[in-house]
């Protein structure tokens, strides 16, 4: 920029010169013609130096007014736009990359402010690029399920998202900045860290952690991360919480040992006793009617777990459709417990159901409905003893309708009740077998209630009684569960 000046200084200077030089010959010319004019024609000394001096003073005003115009076109021309154009990059330099300068394409200067707005906006577009990049990529890691820590060179925590915070509960100034080890107390972390630091290779884990008295289980991925010159830039891990995986693969599990448990009781028995009699006792009648009394009631046992298994699946189908109809619920506890009469007079057990408006109807499956009944109300029959009584409540509360089974038998523990709707999930694992009960009983309740948009609850006491609340509404907008 210096030089340039430097040469149009140069150029205007000598332009200059050159324009007094060829004022001078004029001059020159003029004055000579002006003295020989006056002698030719005896003009006085003093008329020929006015006309000299006048002449003199047009052509000198003449020749600035050229100057001028003419510097005034050279700074226009080639000045202006290079200090526009400077003033452009400038503030290119400083991130305004919605600047601009003026383009002038009848001189050679246009070129050059052309060529800055090219860049200028060549620049603005990938600067609007790298921001939505860099938006998309913020997104992407911010919500992403699984949480990301990344770890430069030195050990420092320089990225994580979300996530991370809140499996860690934690917050961001917690861990800013601040050393792996130093910022997670499990050692498990810390160790997986350092390997991947010594070994530089990729890694892949289950660890189970402790946080905040809570224990979660993490599938964590861990790799280096190298420059183009095998430089060392860090590292990254991505924690994925599979706690309600392991949660469900273990309720697989017992789910599958309980089912074999169960099924084996039953077959074991029957077997045993018909290996019996084939080894002789069948000609003993009163050993053969009670072996095959016993063998009828294991036989009728296992038809009611596989009945209810296969309940339970259709139940947990996608695909299971309640059939609604508007249901009288007087009408329908009428019918249950009509069907578990006989039960409650062998077991001496009252049971009294309250006065309640033979009007009111909910929308709900009436057989599944009546399945829940029968299964509440035979379940208090089997944990209550002789001269127990079953109550069953009926209370309409604008748009639900609550039923309440209570029964004044042996009650549960409280720490056994989050745990009573769980499949196979026996309080009393002895007196449940001995009842007929499968253990899939409540399950199944629970299932049939909450495809009717209700809710059902427990309340007990040991040694005072069991109270189940079953909340249905009144109008149902599903019509599948």
């Amino acid at each position: 920029m210096t030089k340039f000046r430097s040469r149009l200084l140069f150029a205007i200077i000598s332009l200059i010169i050159i324009v007094f030089v060829c004022l001078g010959l004029v001059l020159g010319l003029l004055v000579n013609g002006f003295i020989l004019h006056g002698v030719q024609n005896d003009y006085p000394i003093e008329k020929i130096n006015g006309e000299i001096w006048s002449s003199l003073i047009v052509c000198l005003g003449i020749s600035l007014a050229v100057i001028l115009s003419l510097v005034i076109r050279i700074t226009s021309i080639y000045t202006k736009p290079i200090e526009d154009a400077t003033i452009a990059a400038n503030e290119l330099a400083k991130g305004n990359y919605k600047a601009r300068t003026y383009e002038n394409h009848a001189y050679e200067t246009g070129l050059l402010g052309q060529s800055i707005n090219i860049l200028a906006r060549n620049i603005e577009d990938m600067s609007k690029s790298y921001e939505m990049q860099h938006d998309r990529l913020y997104t992407l890691i911010e919500n992403m399920g699984s949480g990301l820590l990344f770890i430069d060179g030195k050990g420092y925590i320089s990225i994580f998202n979300r996530t991370i915070n809140e499996v860690f509960k934690t917050d961001r100034e917690t861990l800013n900045g601040q050393l792996y080890y130093e910022a997670f107390e499990q050692k498990e972390i810390v160790t997986l860290v350092e390997e991947i630091f010594m070994t530089e290779r990729n890694v892949r884990r289950q660890i189970r952690l402790s946080i905040a008295r809570e224990v979660k289980d993490f599938e964590v991925y861990g790799a280096p991360i190298l420059g183009a010159n095998v430089e060392w830039k860090g590292i990254v891990l991505v924690f994925h919480d599979i706690s309600d995986l392991k949660r469900l693969e273990q309720m697989r599990k017992d789910f599958v040992a309980n089912v074999s448990h169960e099924l084996r009781t039953p077959i074991t028995s029957i077997k045993g006793f018909a290996e019996t009699l084939l080894d002789g006792a069948m000609r003993d009648e009163v050993f053969l009617k009670d072996f095959l009394t016993i063998i009828l009631n294991e036989s009728n046992r296992l038809q009611m777990l596989i009945l209810d298994l296969l309940e339970l699946s259709k139940l947990e189908n996608k695909g299971f459709v309640l059939t609604l109809s508007k249901v009288n619920i007087k009408e329908l506890l009428d019918n249950s417990i009509l069907m578990l009469s006989r039960k409650a007079t062998e077991k001496d057990i009252k049971i009294e159901l309250s006065a309640v408006d033979e009007e009111l109807v909910v929308d709900g499956d009436m057989d599944r409905l009546k399945q829940v009944f029968i299964n509440i109300i035979n379940n208090s029959l089997s944990y209550s003893t002789k001269g127990d009584k079953v109550s069953i409540e009926i209370k309409d509360m604008d748009n639900v309708v609550l039923i309440d089974i209570a029964d004044t038998g042996i009650g549960i523990e409280e720490k056994e009740l989050p745990r009573i709707f769980e499949r196979f999930y026996r309080v009393d694992k002895d007196r449940s077998r001995n009842s007929g009960g499968t253990g899939l009983g409540l399950a199944i309740v629970k299932h049939i209630i909450e495809a009717h948009e209700g809710t059902v609850k427990v309340k007990s006491k040991v040694g005072v009684g069991t109270t189940f609340s079953i909340y249905l509404k009144k109008n149902l907008q599903k019509r599948s569960s």
